[in-house]
């Protein structure tokens, strides 16, 4: 190769290395936007347009739809009344948030005497009740209430954090009266946990609902106890045979 050819060569290269140090890779620099789970785009490794993958937002071909056991309503005085839906989330590793949802109470005609909207989430791998109090109805008699969600579930990967709370020593006390059910709550881990939502549920000898009760526990140091009460004004219209008393941690 000719010296004349060697210039042009390194004249050239060194063009080129200017271009590509002060012009492309600044441009780049400014432009490029690395992949998120957020860009509307189906990148990294994700299964869908940002879900699955590294992303905690699932995919719907990742999670089981919630399963509504049951709903029930429950006289708490005249023309007033609690109701609640038993929800089951059978995704262990995810929560399902951002859940609009709707209570309606009927009549014997089928006439709508109450609607109460809300919205809530399920823990991973948890039964939840999802309660709503003081439906006021007048001097209306409800005979049936309907639940349903409005809206699809925003799936998101969690490990649960209930697993560190456990329920001992439930007793019933004052059937005959004012019923009431107490319980300890115990935090089985080393950090404090706030605003917990206990549900009670009170069941006959046949296993059908008899009543239910809310309370808020506000916080539980690590490895301590404390203690709840479920009242009721009256007593129940039939025979107490067992409680379940279900717990989330409320965000």
């Amino acid at each position: 190769m000719s010296w004349a050819r060697k210039r042009k060569l390194l004249y050239f290269s060194g063009i080129t290395v200017f271009v590509l140090v002060f012009i492309v890779l600044p441009i780049v620099w400014i432009f490029y936007k690395a992949p998120t789970c957020f860009d509307g785009k189906q990148n990294q490794d994700e299964l869908g347009v940002d879900c699955g993958g590294v992303c905690s937002l699932l995919c719907p071909s990742q999670y089981i739809p919630l399963n509504v056991l049951w709903s029930r309503f429950s006289k708490v005085n005249d023309g007033v009344y609690n109701v609640l839906a038993y929800v089951e989330n059978p995704n262990v590793g995810a929560s399902a948030n951002n859940l609009n949802y709707v209570f309606k109470l009927y009549d014997s005609k089928g006439i709508l005497l109450k609607e109460r909207v809300g919205q809530t989430f399920v823990p991973p791998g948890a039964t939840v009740a999802l309660f709503e109090p003081d439906l006021q109805t007048g001097n209306l008699i409800p005979q049936r209430v309907e639940f349903s969600f409005t809206s699809g579930a925003v799936w998101i990967k969690q490990n649960s954090i209930e697993t560190g709370l456990s329920i001992s020593q439930a007793v019933i006390s004052r059937e005959d009266t004012a019923p009431r059910l107490s319980a300890t709550v115990t935090n089985k881990t080393i950090d404090q946990i706030k605003n917990i939502e206990a549900v009670a549920i009170i069941y006959n000898a046949e296993g059908n609902t008899i009543s239910f009760s809310r309370t808020i526990i506000d916080s539980i140091t690590g490895k301590k106890s404390v203690i709840i009460n479920f009242n009721w004004p009256k007593p129940f219209n039939d025979t107490y045979a067992r409680n379940e008393i279900l717990l989330r941690i409320l965000k």
